[in-house]
């Protein structure tokens, strides 16, 4: 038997997991939490070198509970968020701090494009209409607030390439990381239209090579093969940014196939065989391997990520007591949320915590999450329980907007662990959802593309066929879909509603925001 060992560098966690390469079976894994900094409001950084050394903790664990030696492996893939900023200076070294997707900072520069309407002319190049934690932002923002740190950039990729720099010496990056830069998603190419645009041309000289998504990059350094426990030589591929590597890693790869992630963010994928533009201003597309496209509707203001939220606020001690293993205090959850009536006495719940806001079915990077029809009956299982259904509801939102071409879904990510939530999610869009045998989907794609690449099966489709597999189809329940369908149009009316107050709150912060840089 041969092994290929995928690695999913998360916003909140790093998950290393050992894979049959004939089969996908799971044969260890090992997982170690993300370390992010604050260090102000609405920044989301990380120390690379720590980063690193976490992701390779997290190799050498998998492959020690797999009972396996690096001789055993065959090659390695990495998945990483995409977006934020992961730069080297000219010495080859970390160019600060690296700058996650989650980021803020840049909002206001974003809240401009939308404003002058030059993010009409970015998305009409792109497909992508741009959150503040994407490069493009982020290097505008730096140039205009933080120019010798702007200066000290010698060559820009992302969370994974790092990764990848660590354990082969090559900085580059693949096709699906740079679409969300973004790109020109019709040329598959960094587009200098949008680096004028976005008053940053000299970054076009700070790009890495570009290689096809699956290809090798180099091997394991000696260096990185006494960190991680691989050998020295083992196969490196380029991975896939997350939003690409989970669809693989679920089998979406023929057009009309879609899988949803219930990750940090919450994530509608449809694989296509064209760039989908429509609707118009919103989403993300993204390029996936083989010429194909991917078109994401993504609630980027939080998945599992509303669920802490929840959880902080209305159970922080029980929460706290569970301690690290929270298997039983998750179930207890679980059970209290599937006691609760459908729709939780009225209240209904916008799931955009994060501070992108929401990325479709509309763009509007200043709506914030609400609770409505929140009262003294109100407790924590209440809450999980709607924000459960508010998530569910944004994804009827999502697939709505790409009208009649979505065929299959599956379902997949942290979240699909809980049975409640991936029943309520059956039951808002009212039809059957895959259920995906590996949990983790991210590092089971870039596992699949290491296999081809390292000859363990002829093509990415032969590779999914043999390596990805559903464990059960989950049914929407016909009462429950009846209650979701009549409350969906309240859902939608909410969201409108809050459209104009969500924008007058952003005045007035940014207002208070330059009263206090005011000497």
């Amino acid at each position: 038997m041969t092994f290929i060992v995928g690695v999913d560098k998360g916003t909140t966690a790093t998950k290393a997991v050992v894979f049959d390469a004939a089969t996908g079976k799971v044969a260890g894994s090992a997982n170690r939490a993300t370390h992010a900094l604050h260090p102000r409001s609405g920044w989301h950084e990380e120390d690379m070198e720590v980063t690193f050394s976490r992701v390779a903790e997290c190799i050498r664990a998998a492959i020690s509970n797999a009972g396996l030696t690096g001789d055993d492996v065959s090659g390695v893939g990495v998945s990483g968020h995409m977006g934020g900023l992961w730069a080297l200076n000219a010495d080859r070294k970390p160019a600060g701090q690296a700058i996650a997707w989650p980021d803020s900072r840049a909002a206001e520069i974003v809240a401009g494009w939308t404003r002058d309407g030059r993010m009409k002319e970015i998305y009409e190049i792109s497909g992508n209409a741009p959150i503040p934690g994407v490069p493009l932002a982020l290097l505008a923002w730096l140039k205009a607030n933080a120019p010798e740190q702007f200066a000290s950039l010698h060559r820009i990729a992302f969370a994974k390439d790092y990764i990848n720099y660590r354990l082969t010496g090559r900085f580059v990056t693949d096709e699906s990381d740079i679409s969300f830069f973004p790109c020109d998603i019709r040329e598959r190419s960094f587009s200098r239209r949008l680096f004028d645009i976005a008053g940053i041309p000299e970054v076009a000289a700070k790009l890495p090579e570009v290689l096809a998504t699956g290809s090798l990059v180099g091997e394991v350094t000696p260096e990185a093969a006494e960190l991680t426990g691989l050998k020295a030589g083992t196969p490196v591929v380029t991975g896939a940014g997350d939003a690409v590597s989970a669809a693989l890693g679920a089998g979406a790869v023929a057009p009309g196939q879609a899988v949803t992630v219930i990750g940090t963010s919450f994530m509608n994928n449809l694989t296509t065989d064209r760039p989908i533009f429509e609707p118009a201003g919103v989403g993300f597309l993204f390029l996936m391997p083989d010429g194909a496209w991917q078109k994401l509707m993504a609630n980027t203001g939080g998945g599992s990520l509303c669920l802490d939220w929840a959880l902080r606020a209305f159970d922080n001690d029980r929460l706290m007591a569970a301690g690290e293993d929270r298997a039983d205090y998750f179930a207890t959850i679980e059970s209290e949320a599937n006691a609760v009536p459908p729709l939780c006495n009225g209240v209904f719940s916008h799931p955009y915590f994060n501070t992108s806001g929401m990325s479709a079915p509309r763009f509007i990077p200043e709506a914030r999450a609400s609770i409505f029809g929140f009262d003294t009956a109100t407790g924590s299982a209440e809450m999980v329980r709607s924000v459960m259904e508010g998530v569910a509801l944004s994804m009827v939102d999502c697939y709505s907007a790409l009208g009649g071409s979505v065929g299959e879904i599956r379902l997949t990510g942290g979240g699909a662990r809980s049975p409640l939530w991936r029943k309520i999610c059956a039951a808002a869009m009212n039809r059957p959802l895959g259920l995906l045998e590996a949990e983790e989907t991210g590092a089971l794609g870039v596992a699949v593309l290491a296999a081809v690449a390292t000859g363990q099966h002829p093509d990415l489709a032969a590779a999914t066929q043999a390596m990805v597999r559903l464990s059960d189809i989950v049914e929407p329940a016909p009462e429950l879909a009846a209650i979701y369908a009549e409350a969906y149009p309240l859902f939608c009316d909410l969201g409108r509603d809050l459209e104009p107050l969500w924008r007058k709150r952003a005045d007035i912060l940014a207002k208070q925001g330059q009263r206090q840089e005011k000497p």
